[in-house]
């Protein structure tokens, strides 16, 4: 897992947006794993048939642990088997809803996610480079030297305590 902190406009997303390309090739069998998952939720094509790419996902803030995660009545893969041998990007992590964010703990560790419903339970792969960013404040300017940060030191601290110390551990 990585983190960015920065200031606003710093260039976190481009080189988020970037990792995938300098990561190595993905071999055939690696193409092939990541194609059966897309292929579940509909995100291969004619034109494309082979996920040849690593995947770069960067969901909206406001996704919900089911979509994350995976799950729904006739459970799919979420973001982060989309994100399987590539790249998951959490821009703006303090504006993501805790219990999304708590519910990657799990994933994070066993490198899978497993969802159960009443009939079913179906285990997706889920190995992927975690990325997460953030300003330093709410308005993005906390510490600069071109700007004056306009939050209140009450704001900044509970910005960045959206983050729970315990949700991502760096290894």
């Amino acid at each position: 897992m990585y983190f960015s902190a920065g200031l606003l406009g710093s260039g976190k997303t481009l080189l988020a947006k970037r990792l995938p390309s300098i990561l190595p090739d993905m071999k055939l069998e690696e193409a092939l794993e990541v194609t059966k998952i897309y292929s579940i939720v509909g995100l291969t094509s004619i034109e494309n048939p082979l996920m040849v790419k690593r995947p770069f996902r960067s969901p909206h803030h406001t996704i919900t642990p089911v979509s994350l995660v995976g799950g729904g009545r006739n459970p799919k893969p979420g973001e982060i088997s989309l994100s399987h041998l590539g790249v998951l990007f959490l821009d703006e992590l303090p504006e993501f809803n805790r219990n999304a964010l708590e519910s990657l703990r799990i994933p994070l560790e066993d490198r899978k996610v497993t969802i159960s419903r009443l009939n079913t339970t179906i285990t997706y792969p889920c190995e992927f480079m975690l990325i997460a960013s953030m300003n330093p404040c709410p308005c993005g300017y906390y510490g600069s030297k071109e700007k004056v940060c306009t939050c209140k030191p009450e704001q900044v601290k509970r910005y960045i305590s959206r983050v729970s110390r315990t949700t991502f551990r760096s290894n």
